[in-house]
């Protein structure tokens, strides 16, 4: 797998339907899950595989990438 820059996942929550899909595939560690049962959102993912965006039944998982010197600035607030 190439090196990505890391990315903060966003989730159309209209359109989520909480299949579990997305947390189900995710290789970031256990506690990588948002107050809904979703992937996290607002927080860095260094593996930045996607998966979770390629499994979305409904299409609603997008990101934004994020550079690293960023991530201490979005950590902090």
């Amino acid at each position: 797998m190439s090196h990505r820059d890391p990315v903060i996942f966003q989730i159309g929550w209209n359109a989520c339907i909480n299949c579990g899909a997305c947390v189900a595939i995710c290789p970031q560690e256990a506690g990588f899950i948002s107050d809904f049962d979703t992937i996290a959102v607002g927080r860095p993912c260094d593996i930045a595989c996607m998966l979770c965006e390629d499994i979305c039944p409904v299409t609603t998982i997008t990101h934004r990438e994020v550079q690293k010197f960023q991530i201490d600035e979005i950590n902090a607030a």
